[in-house]
Protein backbone atom coordinates (compact mmCIF):
# COMPACT_ATOMS: atom_id res chain seq x y z
CA UNK A 1 0.00 0.00 0.00
CA UNK A 2 1.01 3.18 -0.66
CA UNK A 3 -0.46 7.05 0.19
CA UNK A 4 0.45 10.62 -0.24
CA UNK A 5 -1.61 13.59 1.46
CA UNK A 6 -4.35 10.92 2.39
CA UNK A 7 -4.74 8.99 -1.22
CA UNK A 8 -4.79 5.53 -1.28
CA UNK A 9 -2.59 5.03 -4.52
CA UNK A 10 -2.18 1.08 -4.67
CA UNK A 11 -3.20 -1.85 -2.87
CA UNK A 12 -2.94 -5.36 -3.72
CA UNK A 13 -3.58 -8.94 -2.55
CA UNK A 14 -1.41 -11.58 -3.57
CA UNK A 15 -0.33 -15.02 -2.23
CA UNK A 16 3.10 -15.73 -1.18
CA UNK A 17 4.98 -18.82 0.33
CA UNK A 18 6.67 -17.30 3.65
CA UNK A 19 8.46 -20.64 4.10
CA UNK A 20 10.01 -20.57 0.96
CA UNK A 21 13.87 -20.00 0.96
CA UNK A 22 15.13 -16.19 1.18
CA UNK A 23 15.61 -16.44 -2.24
CA UNK A 24 12.54 -17.36 -3.53
CA UNK A 25 10.67 -14.89 -0.97
CA UNK A 26 12.40 -11.92 -2.21
CA UNK A 27 11.28 -12.61 -6.25
CA UNK A 28 7.64 -13.06 -4.70
CA UNK A 29 8.12 -9.72 -3.02
CA UNK A 30 9.49 -7.63 -5.52
CA UNK A 31 7.03 -9.86 -8.15
CA UNK A 32 3.91 -8.54 -5.82
CA UNK A 33 4.92 -4.86 -5.51
CA UNK A 34 5.74 -4.89 -9.22
CA UNK A 35 2.06 -6.39 -9.90
CA UNK A 36 0.78 -3.98 -7.56
CA UNK A 37 2.96 -1.33 -9.94
CA UNK A 38 4.77 -0.46 -6.03
CA UNK A 39 7.62 0.64 -6.58
CA UNK A 40 10.55 0.53 -3.40
CA UNK A 41 12.05 3.47 -3.71
CA UNK A 42 11.70 6.85 -2.28
CA UNK A 43 9.21 5.38 0.72
CA UNK A 44 9.44 7.87 3.91
CA UNK A 45 8.29 4.85 5.92
CA UNK A 46 7.83 1.41 5.12
CA UNK A 47 5.78 -1.20 7.83
CA UNK A 48 5.62 -5.12 7.44
CA UNK A 49 2.90 -5.62 10.07
CA UNK A 50 2.73 -9.40 11.55
CA UNK A 51 -0.49 -10.97 12.83
CA UNK A 52 0.71 -12.65 16.09
CA UNK A 53 -0.79 -13.62 19.24
CA UNK A 54 2.00 -13.75 21.33
CA UNK A 55 3.38 -9.93 22.85
CA UNK A 56 2.98 -8.16 25.76
CA UNK A 57 2.33 -4.09 25.75
CA UNK A 58 4.98 -2.98 28.91
CA UNK A 59 4.47 0.71 30.18
CA UNK A 60 7.28 2.49 29.14
CA UNK A 61 8.33 3.86 32.36
CA UNK A 62 8.70 0.28 33.35
CA UNK A 63 10.40 -0.90 29.91
CA UNK A 64 14.16 -2.60 29.87
CA UNK A 65 15.01 -3.25 26.38
CA UNK A 66 17.64 -5.84 28.03
CA UNK A 67 14.65 -7.79 29.29
CA UNK A 68 13.00 -7.52 25.90
CA UNK A 69 12.74 -11.67 25.55
CA UNK A 70 12.31 -11.76 29.55
CA UNK A 71 8.83 -10.28 29.20
CA UNK A 72 7.68 -12.60 26.58
CA UNK A 73 9.07 -15.58 27.62
CA UNK A 74 7.31 -15.46 31.02
CA UNK A 75 3.20 -15.32 29.05
CA UNK A 76 4.83 -17.90 26.17
CA UNK A 77 6.84 -20.46 24.44
CA UNK A 78 8.77 -18.85 22.13
CA UNK A 79 9.35 -20.88 18.82
CA UNK A 80 12.57 -21.05 17.90
CA UNK A 81 11.89 -19.45 14.12
CA UNK A 82 10.92 -16.60 15.76
CA UNK A 83 12.46 -13.97 16.86
CA UNK A 84 11.40 -10.93 19.53
CA UNK A 85 10.80 -7.27 18.76
CA UNK A 86 9.45 -4.12 20.16
CA UNK A 87 7.49 -0.96 19.22
CA UNK A 88 7.32 2.15 21.11
CA UNK A 89 3.35 3.78 20.98
CA UNK A 90 3.32 7.35 21.51
CA UNK A 91 -0.40 7.33 22.17
CA UNK A 92 -0.53 5.47 25.47
CA UNK A 93 3.03 5.38 25.90
CA UNK A 94 3.82 2.07 26.52
CA UNK A 95 6.15 -0.35 23.98
CA UNK A 96 4.82 -3.81 22.70
CA UNK A 97 6.93 -6.68 22.68
CA UNK A 98 5.90 -9.81 20.05
CA UNK A 99 7.01 -12.60 18.40
CA UNK A 100 7.43 -13.11 14.62
CA UNK A 101 9.13 -15.87 12.15
CA UNK A 102 12.94 -14.46 12.31
CA UNK A 103 13.48 -15.67 8.44
CA UNK A 104 10.34 -13.62 7.46
CA UNK A 105 11.24 -10.42 8.74
CA UNK A 106 15.05 -10.62 7.69
CA UNK A 107 13.98 -10.91 3.87
CA UNK A 108 11.34 -8.27 4.25
CA UNK A 109 14.45 -6.30 5.56
CA UNK A 110 16.36 -7.16 2.79
CA UNK A 111 13.89 -6.31 0.15
CA UNK A 112 12.83 -3.16 2.02
CA UNK A 113 15.65 -1.58 3.54
CA UNK A 114 14.69 0.38 6.93
CA UNK A 115 11.63 -1.70 7.10
CA UNK A 116 9.90 -1.29 10.66
CA UNK A 117 8.22 -4.31 12.34
CA UNK A 118 5.09 -3.77 13.80
CA UNK A 119 1.95 -6.07 15.39
CA UNK A 120 -1.82 -5.61 14.21
CA UNK A 121 -2.58 -4.50 17.94
CA UNK A 122 -0.61 -1.76 18.09
CA UNK A 123 -2.18 -0.50 14.63
CA UNK A 124 -5.62 -0.09 16.51
CA UNK A 125 -4.03 2.19 19.64
CA UNK A 126 -3.69 5.73 18.03
CA UNK A 127 -5.01 8.88 18.92
CA UNK A 128 -7.43 9.06 15.80
CA UNK A 129 -8.87 5.92 16.55
CA UNK A 130 -10.14 6.76 20.42
CA UNK A 131 -10.92 10.58 19.48
CA UNK A 132 -13.19 9.09 17.02
CA UNK A 133 -15.38 7.71 19.87
CA UNK A 134 -17.43 10.03 22.03
CA UNK A 135 -18.62 7.49 23.50
CA UNK A 136 -17.49 6.04 27.32
CA UNK A 137 -15.96 2.80 25.62
CA UNK A 138 -15.28 1.31 22.13
CA UNK A 139 -14.63 -1.81 21.41
CA UNK A 140 -12.42 -2.66 18.17
CA UNK A 141 -12.96 -6.58 16.90
CA UNK A 142 -10.52 -7.34 14.13
CA UNK A 143 -11.87 -11.21 12.18
CA UNK A 144 -9.22 -13.27 10.93
CA UNK A 145 -8.73 -16.96 9.79
CA UNK A 146 -8.50 -18.66 12.72
CA UNK A 147 -7.92 -16.20 15.19
CA UNK A 148 -9.85 -12.64 16.03
CA UNK A 149 -8.25 -9.57 17.68
CA UNK A 150 -9.95 -7.52 20.57
CA UNK A 151 -9.10 -3.84 21.84
CA UNK A 152 -11.44 -2.37 24.54
CA UNK A 153 -10.97 0.94 25.77
CA UNK A 154 -12.71 2.59 28.46
CA UNK A 155 -12.58 6.39 29.16
CA UNK A 156 -10.33 6.33 26.23
CA UNK A 157 -7.71 4.03 28.04
CA UNK A 158 -7.03 0.89 26.88
CA UNK A 159 -8.05 -1.67 28.77
CA UNK A 160 -7.53 -4.98 26.59
CA UNK A 161 -5.64 -6.26 24.01
CA UNK A 162 -6.18 -9.78 23.29
CA UNK A 163 -6.50 -12.34 20.57
CA UNK A 164 -8.57 -15.44 20.42
CA UNK A 165 -9.19 -18.77 18.65
CA UNK A 166 -11.96 -18.48 16.95
CA UNK A 167 -12.88 -21.27 14.71
CA UNK A 168 -16.01 -19.29 13.08
CA UNK A 169 -17.93 -16.17 13.68
CA UNK A 170 -20.07 -17.66 16.52
CA UNK A 171 -17.00 -17.86 18.86
CA UNK A 172 -16.45 -14.01 17.23
CA UNK A 173 -19.79 -12.84 18.60
CA UNK A 174 -19.21 -15.14 22.16
CA UNK A 175 -15.72 -13.23 22.77
CA UNK A 176 -17.30 -9.58 22.35
CA UNK A 177 -20.22 -10.12 24.55
CA UNK A 178 -17.89 -11.96 27.24
CA UNK A 179 -15.75 -9.00 26.98
CA UNK A 180 -18.51 -6.45 27.51
CA UNK A 181 -19.86 -8.56 30.43
CA UNK A 182 -16.47 -8.73 32.22
CA UNK A 183 -15.52 -5.20 32.00
CA UNK A 184 -19.40 -4.12 32.85
CA UNK A 185 -19.57 -2.42 30.38
CA UNK A 186 -23.35 -0.64 29.25
CA UNK A 187 -23.92 -1.76 25.70
CA UNK A 188 -25.68 1.56 24.85
CA UNK A 189 -22.29 3.28 25.88
CA UNK A 190 -20.30 1.02 24.02
CA UNK A 191 -19.09 1.56 20.11
CA UNK A 192 -18.15 -1.38 18.47
CA UNK A 193 -15.76 -0.85 15.60
CA UNK A 194 -15.62 -4.36 13.31
CA UNK A 195 -13.47 -5.14 10.50
CA UNK A 196 -11.26 -7.99 8.50
CA UNK A 197 -13.22 -10.70 7.20
CA UNK A 198 -16.61 -9.52 7.70
CA UNK A 199 -19.13 -10.23 5.81
CA UNK A 200 -22.98 -8.88 5.55
CA UNK A 201 -24.64 -10.79 7.53
CA UNK A 202 -21.94 -10.99 9.80
CA UNK A 203 -22.32 -7.34 10.47
CA UNK A 204 -25.82 -7.90 11.10
CA UNK A 205 -25.31 -9.85 13.58
CA UNK A 206 -23.12 -7.50 15.92
CA UNK A 207 -26.03 -5.14 15.33
CA UNK A 208 -28.63 -7.44 17.12
CA UNK A 209 -26.31 -7.30 20.12
CA UNK A 210 -24.19 -3.79 20.12
CA UNK A 211 -26.61 -0.71 18.89
CA UNK A 212 -23.51 1.31 18.12
CA UNK A 213 -21.68 -0.72 15.32
CA UNK A 214 -19.74 0.38 12.49
CA UNK A 215 -16.95 -0.88 9.79
CA UNK A 216 -13.42 -0.04 11.32
CA UNK A 217 -11.17 1.70 8.03
CA UNK A 218 -8.15 2.41 9.96
CA UNK A 219 -6.96 5.52 8.57
CA UNK A 220 -9.17 8.16 6.37
CA UNK A 221 -8.15 8.02 2.57
CA UNK A 222 -9.65 8.92 -0.21
CA UNK A 223 -9.85 6.81 -3.57
CA UNK A 224 -10.10 9.04 -6.23
CA UNK A 225 -9.25 6.09 -8.74
CA UNK A 226 -12.38 4.86 -9.99
CA UNK A 227 -10.60 1.50 -10.48
CA UNK A 228 -10.28 1.35 -6.72
CA UNK A 229 -13.94 2.34 -5.69
CA UNK A 230 -14.84 -1.34 -4.82
CA UNK A 231 -11.66 -1.56 -2.29
CA UNK A 232 -13.73 -2.49 0.93
CA UNK A 233 -10.64 -0.67 3.61
CA UNK A 234 -12.23 -2.51 6.55
CA UNK A 235 -10.47 -6.06 5.04
CA UNK A 236 -7.47 -4.04 5.37
CA UNK A 237 -7.90 -1.98 8.54
CA UNK A 238 -4.22 -3.18 10.43
CA UNK A 239 -2.68 -1.86 7.61
CA UNK A 240 -4.54 1.35 6.42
Amino acid sequence: MTTVHDELLAIGEVGCNLNAPMPVLLSDIKGAMDQCKISSIGFHDVELVVNTHQFVWIPQHLYDITQRRAYLEALCTIDASCGVYDSYNETIKSTIVFSAESSVVSTFMVALPGLAVRCQHEKFVNNDTIAASDLKSLMIVNAREGESDFCLFCNKKLQISNTYTCSNFDEVMFHSLNLSKQFHLDDAEMAVAICGNVDEGQYAMFCKFFPQVALYMGRSLTLTNPDMQHVRLYRYATVL
